[in-house]
C-alpha cells in the first residue's frame, strides 16, 4: 500500500510558510481583522501541515483556538 502523500523536500521558503509559527501569525491577523473564531488545525499533509480556519473545530488535530469573548 502506498503512502497517502508522496515524499516532499520543501524549499526553505515553503518550510517557513508551512510552519506552525506562520499559521499562528495568519490566525492572529484574521482575528485582528474581525474573525471572532479562528482555529489552527494539523492536516497531515506535508505540503500544508497546518490550516487556519475561521471557525472553531472540534477534534484531536486542533493546535490552537482563538475566540472573542
Amino acid at each position: 500500500m502506498s503512502a497517502p502523500y508522496p515524499p516532499v523536500t520543501p524549499s526553505p521558503k515553503r518550510s517557513q510558510l508551512c510552519s506552525r509559527a506562520h499559521a499562528q501569525r495568519v490566525a492572529m491577523r484574521m482575528f485582528d481583522a474581525g474573525a471572532r473564531q479562528v482555529s489552527i488545525v494539523r492536516t497531515g499533509d506535508p505540503l500544508q501541515p497546518f490550516r487556519v480556519l475561521p471557525i472553531i473545530v472540534d477534534g484531536p488535530n486542533v493546535e490552537v483556538e482563538l475566540r472573542y469573548a
